[in-house]
């Protein structure tokens, strides 16, 4: 081997150099490539996915509004289903005529239960009068005859105190002595001086 020759450690480093250059541009190229067609392969799905979340909101909303009627398209249903669920009732005379006579009857009712209540409250006053009456006129007699005993007790006592004549007195005595002697016994003092002496005669004898 001729020594002026140096030798090359690198083993033919320029040919592998170059096909190495070729090597990297030719991959960039496809990288390129690739990444081009990555992102039209995502921008398509990315319309289609748009396309897609419309169409299922477009969807959505006509759910909504079949799902959900208007208000003022409700109403007219609910009247007309309240309408057909409660018809309308006609009264004819005859039922009529059969209310009236409830209700005459029930004031009837009313009317003759009060009519008693009032009987009942009236007999039951005339009897509160009643016993009130009887019990005033026992206190009244028993007053009377607490009186009476009373005067005669008085009487009693007036006659111990006066003293007793004879029927030959009285005889003896002129019409004025009678009519004090009639008058301090209580008696009546009209008459003449017969009527007198008999009167005094007769209280005497009968102390």
């Amino acid at each position: 081997m001729p020594r002026n020759k140096k030798f090359d450690k690198r083993g033919g480093g320029r040919r592998l150099d170059a096909e190495s250059a070729e090597e990297i541009e030719l991959r960039n190229k496809r990288l390129e490539e690739f990444e081009a067609a990555r992102q039209a392969s995502r921008a398509e799905e990315d319309e289609d996915g748009e396309g897609e979340e419309v169409g299922s909101d477009d969807k959505k909303e006509a759910a909504d509004d079949s799902a959900t009627p208007s208000k003022g398209t409700a109403k007219p249903k609910a009247a007309a289903a309240a309408a057909e669920a409660e018809p309308v009732r006609v009264t004819t005379k005859e039922e009529h005529n059969r209310n009236l006579a409830k209700l005459e009857a029930v004031r009837r009712r009313r009317e003759e239960a009060e009519a008693k209540r009032k009987i009942e409250q009236e007999a039951v006053l005339a009897l509160e009068m009643e016993q009130k009456a009887r019990i005033a006129a026992l206190q009244e007699e028993e007053n009377d005859d607490s009186e009476d005993e009373g005067k005669k007790k008085k009487k009693k006592s007036k006659d111990k105190n006066i003293p007793k004549l004879s029927k030959i007195e009285i005889k003896k005595m002129k019409p004025a002595q009678m009519k004090d002697a009639l008058k301090e016994r209580g008696l009546d003092i009209q008459g003449n001086a017969k009527d007198l002496m008999a009167r005094l005669v007769t209280y005497e004898e009968s102390r």
